[in-house]
Order: C-alpha cells, then sequence, then structure tokens
C-alpha cells in the first residue's frame, strides 16, 4: 500500500465546501481475490474478499474490472473506494428464490452501515436486474419488499461520481440519515412503468447532488426526512440535474422531523409527472422550510408546480369546501418561505397546485418569474401569502386560477 492519502476527486472539491472522502492510495482488484467477470459465475464471496482485505489494510480502491460480475448482496466499510472501470458491470443476481430475506424484505443488494470516507466511482455500471422482481411485484403486491440497490445508512463523507445505476428491483441509491453526501455526475436509469424505482432517496445533512441524468419509473429525486440523528435534515443543493420519465424532483412522501434550506437550480424537467413537488400529508408532517426552486425549465410536465398536503391526492376532498380541520400535533404537515423564480413549463396539462390543510395552510411562497402554458389553470387551496411577481400562467381553458380560502396576490 503507497503510503498517505489522496482524495479521489475528479471534479474538484464542490463550491458547497461539502468534505469529500479520504480514500487511502492502494488498488485491490476483485479478480485477485477470485472474480470472474463471464456474467454467469457468481462472485459474492469475492467482492467481499476484496473489500474486506482494503479494510484490513486500512482501506483504498476495490477495483472492479471490465466485464460482468454477477453478485448477491455485498457490504462496504469506511476508506473504501469501490471503482468500476469503463465496460466493468456489477450485476445482482435476480434469482429470487436464492435471494437473502428476512424481516418481510429481501436484503438491499450494496449495503453500508455506519462508515466514513466511502465513494463509489468509475465509469462502469451497477445493474439491479430489476424485470424479475417488477413482475413478481405486478402479479402480487403483497410479495416480500424489494432490495435497494445501494444503500448507505448513518454514513460521513459520501461521494458517489461517474457510475451509471441501472434497473433497480426498487429504489436505486438511497443515503439514509448521511451526512457530507455528494452525488454528481451519475445516470440513472430504469423502464418508466418499473414501479418505485426511485432515483435517488437521500435523508439527512450536507448534500451536493449536481449533473446527474434520472430516468426512472418514480421519484427521479425524493427527500425523505428522518430524525434519528442530529443535526437533521438541511442544506440540500441539486442543481444542474435532467430529469426526464418519473416523478420529478420530490421532497416526501411526508416531512416527519422537518426539513430546511433546499435549493433546486438550473435543472431540466421532460415529460416528469411533476416538476416542484412537495407531498406529504397528516401524521408524517414536519417543518419545511426555506426552500429555492430557480433556474428550472419543463417541458411536457403533468404537473409543474405541485405542493400538496394530502398524500396521495385521491385522499383530499373534491371539494376544498368540505374540509374540516383537524387538530394540529408534531405530525402535522407546515411548508412555509417557499421561493421559485425563474421557471418556465410549456405544454403542460395542468399548471399545478398548491394544497394546504385547513388548520396549517401553505404560508409565504413566492413566485417570481414563472411563466406556464398549460390546458388547464392552477389551484390553490388553503394557502396564506402567496405572491406572483411578474408571471404569467396560459390555460387554454378554463380559469388561470382557481382559489379557495388562499390569499394570492399579484396574478391577473
Amino acid at each position: 500500500m503507497v503510503a498517505g492519502f489522496v482524495l479521489a476527486c475528479a471534479f474538484g472539491v464542490p463550491a458547497q465546501g461539502i468534505p469529500l472522502p479520504v480514500i487511502p492510495n492502494a488498488t485491490f482488484n476483485v479478480t485477485d481475490y477470485g472474480a470472474i467477470g463471464d456474467g454467469k459465475t457468481m462472485n459474492t464471496a469475492a467482492i467481499q474478499k476484496t473489500i474486506d482485505a482494503a479494510s484490513a489494510a486500512g482501506g483504498g480502491m476495490v477495483l472492479v474490472p471490465a466485464g460482468k460480475f454477477l453478485t448477491r448482496p455485498f457490504t462496504l466499510a469506511s476508506s473504501i473506494n469501490l471503482h468500476l472501470a469503463k465496460d466493468a458491470f456489477i450485476l445482482i443476481s435476480d434469482e429470487l428464490t436464492n435471494y437473502p430475506a428476512t424481516g418481510g424484505r429481501y436484503q438491499d443488494s450494496i449495503t453500508a452501515s455506519g462508515a466514513h470516507d466511502l465513494e463509489i466511482s468509475g465509469e462502469g455500471t451497477i445493474d439491479g436486474q430489476g424485470h424479475a422482481w417488477w413482475t413478481a411485484f405486478r402479479a402480487s403486491r403483497s410479495t416480500t419488499r424489494r432490495p435497494y440497490l445501494i444503500k448507505l445508512l448513518n454514513c460521513t463523507r459520501v461521494r458517489v461520481h461517474g457510475v451509471t445505476l441501472s434497473n433497480s428491483p426498487m429504489f436505486h441509491l438511497v443515503p439514509q440519515n448521511c451526512m457530507d453526501v455528494t452525488i454528481q455526475g451519475i445516470t440513472i436509469k430504469s423502464p418508466a412503468d418499473a414501479t418505485n424505482t426511485d432515483g435517488i432517496d437521500p435523508s439527512g445533512w450536507n448534500y451536493l447532488i449536481a449533473d446527474c441524468t434520472i430516468d426512472v419509473g418514480d421519484d427521479n429525486i425524493a427527500i425523505k426526512p428522518t430524525g434519528s440523528r442530529t443535526p437533521g435534515n438541511k442544506n440540500y443543493t441539486v442543481k444542474n440535474c435532467t430529469f426526464m420519465h418519473g416523478h420529478g424532483c420530490s421532497v416526501g412522501s411526508g416531512t416527519a422531523n422537518g426539513i430546511e434550506d433546499l435549493t433546486v437550480s438550473d435543472c431540466t424537467f421532460d415529460q416528469t409527472d411533476a416538476g416542484i413537488r412537495i407531498k406529504t400529508l397528516r401524521g408524517n408532517g414536519g417543518l419545511l422550510q426555506n426552500c429555492t426552486y430557480e433556474n428550472l425549465k419543463m417541458t411536457a410536465v403533468k404537473n409543474p408546480i405541485y405542493i400538496i398536503d394530502y398524500y396521495p391526492e385521491r385522499n383530499a376532498p373534491k371539494d376544498p369546501a368540505t374540509e374540516q380541520p383537524e387538530p394540529i400535533t408534531d405530525r402535522t404537515p407546515f411548508n412555509r418561505n417557499i421561493i421559485i423564480r425563474n421557471v418556465t413549463a410549456t405544454n403542460c396539462p395542468t399548471a399545478g397546485t398548491i394544497r394546504g390543510l385547513p388548520e396549517a395552510p401553505i404560508t409565504s411562497v413566492t413566485l417570481s418569474n414563472v411563466n406556464i402554458s398549460a390546458k388547464t389553470g392552477m389551484k390553490i387551496y388553503y394557502a396564506r401569502k402567496i405572491r406572483f411577481e411578474g408571471s404569467k400562467i396560459a390555460a387554454e381553458s378554463g380559469r388561470t386560477l382557481m382559489t379557495f380560502d388562499a390569499e394570492v396576490t399579484g396574478l391577473e
């Protein structure tokens, strides 16, 4: 092992100042530990042996060279860079009957828990081979819960960059309760009809998600607040990303334990179900505040702006006048201080929805230089201090704006 440490950092230090992982300058090739990249040999033991050897030596790069390496679940460790060379594939086994399962769900495919200085990098692909999983789920939704492709729990200084993640049985990349996370320049793709195949589902503190292309069958990004680790869910930056099929850039479902300081900027949405999406519900809410969405371009997006405290929306009364307030609890959703500016959305079925609760209206939303052309206008129910500045909604039919118990200014 070469003495000293190096930063594995092709893109440089992020402008947000998020600490990057520090990985020892040593390389451990999985083929040296018995892995065979023929697409047929099961390599779980060899891959895990390589990771364990690198960890025992203090860390380093675990190199997956060109080839197709079939595997069942394996576990990463601190100070490890799982690096996939060009034309390298990690293929996750789709043998459901032989896949590890416990506690009513299958084991997640690639995992780490409590690790620090962790990296996944390279030009290769991690393929979840999800088709068999999706077929089983469609046949019976009560089937054992499908595995995530990558789940990192309670980890610190994490970087995922360059790689392609595809066809996960369920969510693709889940950094849960993690701190100081950089996700940059990755591609995530699965069929548009592959149920619950979220792209990135982050929670925790201090995130940069940049320069990614995400084309999936559910949320492109879904920030899912959790509260078991301080300082909570804060400081998220999403920028320069392209979202294709999927449910947009979401928060939720649910905001329990709160989230604040989110910025989404310079992103493109093409045929997503939603653009800006905040979805929560009574019993799974918290305080969401200080969110900025800016410099966004949307084309043929079903709901460009979709902020709703009924999830799923089928639970909301069709007539807002029939809604009854309920007692406020520590799980009541409160959404406030949201800025939406410099947004263009064209060829959309509807301009969007902002819908709070009678007991907890959505408060202080500013829409500046927002221009939306859609077949139908925008609905705003149970909201306060909704202000349009230099914005325009063009509806092909019906009213531009439909409101109920809402304070809205600045839109003609």
